[in-house]
């Protein structure tokens, strides 16, 4: 499997299909493989889709030392110029949609498109969590000898997916989990992008991105409250907005036929 060299580390990619090139950028402490083959099989019907791993997660280097989002933008600038992709549509989910504001603020002329799947503007400006939803969520990032592991994965999927989507999908959900990860994210580097998502801000300079966008979030969302993809909608010009019903945190996997339609619908009136 490819791996480039970009600046100070290696950097895991993967190309699949045809067609304009769209950058995938995934979350917190997680991989490329995070997105499933269903999600990029469909997307990759039509688009160049180009996923690739985090400094620091899957198959990148694991670099031990104080990362910015404008650190991980550049690592994407970088790639897109080794495999030789000038301009591309760019999605980024959660921490990976702090990635990709950074990448269209600071590299503006590699991005046709952006499109902001569960994430804020960061800082003062968004809209927070409850506070005992962010004490649970560093609980499970560390949790206590009493949990089963079979426990602590059904708070964590309670995080990012509505109960009657866990509920619908527990068979499945449990088998994929069983499966041993080969290149799990170490602590540190948890930590690092923690550090990184909590350093991040760019409200003042959303109206400074002038590529088009949409945002994309679901109604039901308690790890990034919809409101602030109102936000962002509402401060970068021209932006579209889609909140999804009966979805969370990861709406992508809980209504995948209306999100992918949605970012297909997108990217066919980009110019």
């Amino acid at each position: 499997m490819p791996k480039v060299k970009v600046e100070d580390i290696e950097l895991y990619y993967e190309l699949h299909g045809e067609g304009t090139p769209l950058v995938m950028i995934m979350g917190w402490g997680r991989s490329s493989g995070s997105w499933g083959s269903k999600l990029i099989g469909k997307l990759s019907k039509f688009h160049r889709v180009i996923i690739y791993d985090n400094r620091g997660t899957g198959r990148s280097d694991k670099s031990d030392l104080e990362y910015s989002m404008w650190m991980l933008a550049d690592d994407v600038a970088g790639l897109m110029d080794i495999i030789n992709v000038p301009k591309a549509h760019v999605l980024g989910i959660s921490m990976g949609g702090f990635i990709a504001q950074e990448l269209a603020l600071n590299h503006p002329e590699k991005v046709l498109s952006l499109i902001l799947c569960s994430t804020s503007c960061g800082g003062p400006d968004r809209a927070q969590k409850r506070a005992e939803l962010s004490a649970q969520n560093r609980t499970l990032m560390n949790p206590p000898p009493e949990l089963s592991r079979e426990e602590v994965l059904k708070r964590q999927w309670g995080m990012i997916y509505t109960q009657r989507y866990v509920q619908e999908n527990m068979e499945e959900l449990m088998k994929a989990a069983a499966k041993p990860s080969k290149y799990p994210t170490p602590p540190f580097v948890w930590r690092r992008q923690a550090q990184a998502g909590l350093n991040f801000y760019t409200y003042d300079r959303l109206p400074n991105i002038r590529v088009p966008t949409m945002v994309l979030g679901g109604e039901e969302d308690i790890m990034t409250p919809p409101e602030n993809s109102r936000i962002l909608a509402d401060n970068i010009p021209g932006a579209q907005l889609r909140l999804f019903k009966d979805a969370a945190h990861g709406f992508l996997w809980e209504v995948m036929d209306q999100a992918v339609r949605a970012i297909l619908d997108f990217l066919a009136g980009v110019s």
